[in-house]
């Protein structure tokens, strides 16, 4: 028993004492008035004047001091009456200061999920990752208004099927392990939510409760299926189920659609985020492939540029040593600091060295190496050393990438040139025969080729039958 009913119970108590007593106290005080004038008509017989007087004051002064406890007693009663009805109107006012309090528990709880929703919407860009993360959170957060499932439904390409995409709890596990879908034919919440574009609440398990085929939902007393929409799109629906009966309100209702359309928000740049990575790969992978197969044509056109430079006076190096730091940093991709083990007893052994190669890179892809070679001692490259070595590598990288657009695109303005120079000395007469023998002429002297052939031909009934050529 708690202190306010502790309260009542003796405020009560006290009041039925106080009204019985009124009570005895009351027909003490009738049963005195009688009691005296019975005694008075009894001594008018029997007494003179004085001799009454005398004989009633006792009884005078007891029914005076019983009326005196009566008025006091009723005094007592009539503020035992007002305090319970204080006492019942202060615990009127208490019980609806612990709904108000809790209500506002309530609310507060959802606007903090709501801004955990909004929070995980920036902050997490994988949208299995964000979805399985939000249902979980808002269970969390609705859990005093006796929320035990939350499922996440999607429309697929066809927008025919919502597919259940993330859920709490084992029932929900079960439900992604079947892959759970919707058909929107308005038979359930979630069909006519999604159907509709609105809200859709369902307050007792008769009506509308959710159908999971084989999957019951025995605790379910009440569902509400909200739609989510992002920049004027429908993405799905999101499902809750409380074992409370009545437990979405209109109250509710409104904080419980901002959330979902902060869900949806958060998916679809979830999503957006994902699709643009993807297509960011795929152009970086044919940047790549683009860069390989241009260096390719570029090197096999072009003679292998390699620059060396010595101090005077340095003896050459072991060549195998730095061939093996070069082909590391190309296998790695990345800058390679190496030294030689140090000499043994042998003084004939290879004198100790050290290697810095630093790959150079465009788009992810190595054209070539930069290298520096220690010959004769073993050296500690220092951070300052390879930081430098790698900024002169990049500048160097994007400097014969220049040089390499530049060939490219002369040698697309010499083509161009030639082919606008063959077009034109074609176009200077109409006469077949002319026409085809400038074009070998000016094709031969083009491409520097001892002979050139043009075959007229048509597709016969039994292969290519030639005309004459030239």
């Amino acid at each position: 028993m708690n202190t306010q009913a502790t309260s009542k119970w003796n405020i009560d108590i006290q009041h039925r004492r106080a009204t019985l007593l009124d009570r005895l106290l009351l027909a003490a005080v009738a049963l005195g008035l009688v009691a005296m004038v019975l005694l008075y008509v009894a001594l008018l017989k029997t007494m003179n004047a004085s001799g009454r007087v005398t004989a009633m004051v006792p009884f005078v002064v007891s029914w005076l001091v019983i009326l005196i406890v009566w008025s006091f007693n009723r005094s007592w009663s009539k503020a035992l009456a007002g305090a319970r009805v204080d006492n019942n109107q202060l615990q009127a006012q208490a019980r609806k200061l612990a709904e108000t309090n809790q209500r506002l528990r309530r609310q507060t709880s959802q606007l903090q999920a709501t801004a955990d929703i909004a929070h995980a919407g920036s902050s997490i860009l994988d949208p299995e990752t964000l979805m399985t993360h939000l249902v979980n959170r808002i269970q969390e957060g609705f859990s005093q208004a006796g929320v035990y499932y939350v499922g996440l439904f999607l429309l697929n390409e066809a927008q025919r099927v919502a597919v259940l995409r993330a859920a709490t709890g084992e029932a929900g596990q079960l439900l992604l392990e079947m892959g759970y879908k919707v058909a929107l034919d308005e038979t359930c919440t979630i069909s006519r939510c999604i159907t509709n574009r609105q809200a859709r609440v369902a307050q007792d398990a008769g009506e509308g409760t959710l159908r999971f085929d084989a999957l019951p939902m025995p605790h379910t007393r009440s569902e509400i299926a909200l739609p989510l929409r992002s920049r004027g799109r429908l993405l799905g629906a999101l499902s809750m189920t409380s074992t409370h009966e009545e437990a979405f309100g209109e109250a509710d209702i409104a904080i419980l659609q901002t959330m979902a359309d902060q869900v949806a928000v958060a998916i679809d740049n979830a999503v957006l985020y994902s699709q643009t990575k993807a297509t960011l790969e795929q152009l970086q992978a044919v940047q790549q492939r683009y860069v390989t197969q241009a260096w390719r044509e570029f090197l096999a056109t072009k003679p292998v540029v390699t620059t060396d430079y010595a101090q005077p006076g340095t003896k050459p190096g072991d060549e195998r040593f730095l061939h093996e730091a070069r082909r590391a940093a190309m296998v790695h991709k990345r800058t390679v600091a190496t030294s030689s083990p140090p000499p043994g007893d042998d003084e004939n052994g290879p004198a100790p060295q050290a290697a810095l190669v630093v790959p150079l890179k465009l788009r992810g892809q190595v054209i070539g190496t930069v290298a520096l070679h220690e010959t004769d001692q073993q050296r500690p490259w220092t951070a300052e050393e390879i930081a430098l070595a790698e900024t002169v590598a990049e500048q160097v990288a994007l400097t014969a990438e220049n040089l390499r657009l530049m060939d490219e695109t002369q040698r697309r303005v010499a083509r161009q040139r030639t082919v606008g120079k063959i077009t034109a000395s074609v176009r200077e007469t109409l006469d077949m025969e002319t026409v085809l023998r400038t074009a070998v002429q000016e094709v031969r002297q083009a491409l520097g080729l001892p002979e050139v052939r043009i075959r007229l031909a048509t597709e016969g009934e039994h292969g290519l039958q030639d005309s004459d050529g030239l």
